[in-house]
């Protein structure tokens, strides 16, 4: 028998090598090579996707001034600014602050099953409870301190757009980006609303400028870094791949002993939100979070059938920033290296939202700050290649202020289709707002308010207790029907001494119009002396809507059922 060769030899003991898990060496070698081009790549990306640098210049002398401007800007909206961008605005947070400040409030289903997370309502609680304490528990007071306080959140965003700008791209870019962020319509005119989406963008901003701190190894710079990741995806958990892509992104930039204290970091904070959610809640860690999932799994998987198409939010983006965000993108798109970082983020944010079912305009809120620095890098970059910044800046300048101003007018073209809405209000950020809310700051103050019914209305299209503040009865147009106050005129008289309503060939015997704000108006009763049936206590519950319905008891099985008679339960008559 012919002798076996050393190479076969080699190849048989290869082979038994691998039978006995023991690779050979000739694949041992390929493997650890592919490794450590792995490892050498994750090394290299902080560098490639954030190329941090060390900006020439000091921090711009006009920051300041530019902020506070910008606040002047944003307070004036928001102190004369009368719509409701989504019933969410006054159902989840608004209202549940009021409630837990003052104990009434109309209770969602939301908040009946725990499907939210307290941080946001929380911070309004928190402002309103400081302003009572100070005397100031009124809505003429409470209403523009809460605006006013979200004001302030939000000019984390074009500060984080500034310092994230000028070490990711340069000094020029910065400060164009700083105006930019200052000044778009959408950041100013959304800016007092107290909407996640709006507040994890601010918190994404102050993020974005963090991963590329110099010295990123220190203390002062990692905890600040996961506790702004962990807290950007809690307040808006849609926004989770997001900062845990920029967590990600940061932990390769620090060193081995920084890693482990930014995990340490990263799981204080985490576990510090469940705590909070459990304590809030009195409940489980992590319970809102662990609902919200659940609800909206079930949720997405019911609407596939009836989801709007993938390419939805590109429609609305081009729209809404009257095709400044989709020429500015097209232009980065030529230079990959110094733009690819954030054209990355604005896809990540726009797939992840574009998958889901359900799709409604101020989801991708995020995009419009990460456009705005590609197009403030965009227009940096040209003005310095043609050599004429004069006239760059001029013409940039003119068409933002042009697009911005039309915007915050309501006067770009399908604009309106973007802000279009089904319910009882439009979203107008200047022009022909909501009088309804003048009407409710009206009866908070007027005399002989002893019981309000809003007509025409549910309580999500209303301003809510939070504006009408009295511990008093308060229908819509749901409850008001269920308790016989549009049929049976001796059970409206002893019900309710102020009706409010849009219809203007309403008459209802027995009232007659004590106020009118724009088309709504308000009626009084003429003998308004008798007293009204009281509730034993001031919190509707709305639960039996088509969420409550079909998905609290599903996610909640073993939950208590929802009140009868949307909890309202009059006092005995004595």
């Amino acid at each position: 028998m012919a002798r076996t060769s050393g190479k076969t030899g080699k190849a048989r003991r290869g082979s038994r090598s691998r039978r006995h898990g023991r690779p050979s060496v000739a694949l041992r070698e390929p493997r650890e090579r592919g490794w450590a081009r792995l490892r050498s790549a994750l090394n290299a990306a902080p560098g490639v996707l954030l190329h941090p640098q060390t900006p020439d210049a000091p921090v711009w002398k006009l920051l300041w001034p530019v902020l506070a401007v910008a606040f002047a800007v944003r307070a004036a909206i928001a102190l004369s600014g009368d719509f409701m961008l989504h019933p969410d605005e006054i159902m989840q947070y608004l209202e549940p602050a009021h409630d837990a400040v003052f104990g009434n409030g109309v209770v969602y289903w939301e908040i009946f099953y725990g499907v939210r997370s307290w941080l946001v309502p929380g911070l309004a609680a928190g402002v309103i409870a400081l302003l009572d304490a100070a005397g100031l528990g009124h809505p003429m007071w409470y209403v523009g301190g809460v605006e006013l306080t979200f004001c302030a959140v939000s000019l984390l965003i074009p500060a984080g757009m500034y310092f994230f700008a000028r070490r990711h791209l340069d000094e020029t870019a910065a400060r164009v980006a700083l105006i930019a962020g200052a000044f778009w319509y959408e950041l100013v005119g959304f800016a007092h609303k107290p909407m996640t989406e709006f507040v994890a963008t601010a918190l994404l901003m102050v993020l974005l400028a963090l991963c590329v701190r110099p010295s990123p190894n220190r203390p002062g710079v990692v905890w600040p870094v996961a506790f702004f990741a962990v807290l950007a995806a809690a307040v808006r958990i849609q926004y989770a791949p997001l900062p845990l892509a920029l967590l990600g992104l940061f932990l390769l930039r620090v060193g081995r002993g920084a890693k482990a204290q930014l995990a340490l970091a990263a799981s204080v904070f985490f576990l510090a939100v469940g705590v909070f959610d459990a304590v809030t809640w009195d409940a489980g860690l992590f319970h809102s979070f662990r609902s919200y999932l659940a609800f909206n799994l079930t949720v997405d998987r019911e609407a596939a059938g009836a989801a709007r198409p993938v390419h939805e939010y590109f429609w609305w983006l081009l729209f809404t920033g009257g095709g400044l965000s989709a020429l500015g993108i097209a232009a980065a798109l030529r230079d990959p290296r110094r733009y690819g970082f954030l054209l990355l983020l604005i896809a990540l944010l726009l797939f992840t939202h574009s998958a889901q079912a359900h799709k409604d305009y101020r989801y991708v809120f995020a995009f419009m700050p990460l456009w705005l620095l590609v197009g403030a890098g965009v227009v940096a970059q040209l003005a310095a290649r043609t050599g004429r910044p004069i006239q760059v800046y001029g013409l940039a300048g003119a068409v933002f202020a042009t697009v911005s101003l039309a915007g915050i007018l309501n006067a770009l073209p399908f604009q309106e289709k973007v802000y279009a809405s089904t319910h009882a209000w439009t979203i107008k950020f200047i022009r022909g707002q909501d009088p309804v809310f003048a009407a409710y700051r009206y009866l908070a103050s007027a005399p002989g308010v002893a019981g309000v019914w809003q007509v025409d209305r549910l309580y999500h299209d209303t301003p809510g207790y939070y504006h009408l503040h009295r511990k008093i009865p308060f229908y819509d147009w749901r409850t008001g029907q269920g308790n016989d106050l549009h049929k049976d005129a001796e059970a409206l008289r002893t019900s309710v001494s102020h009706l409010v309503s849009q219809d203007p060939n309403l008459t209802v015997p027995g009232y007659v119009t004590e106020k009118a704000f724009g088309n709504v108006r308000i009626l009084r009763r003429e003998d308004n002396q008798s007293p009204v049936r009281r509730w034993q206590g001031f919190n509707p519950t709305i639960t039996d809507n088509m969420f409550g319905t079909r998905f609290g008891h599903r996610i909640y099985p073993d939950a208590a059922p929802p009140p009868a008679d949307n909890n309202i339960r009059f006092v005995a008559p004595e």
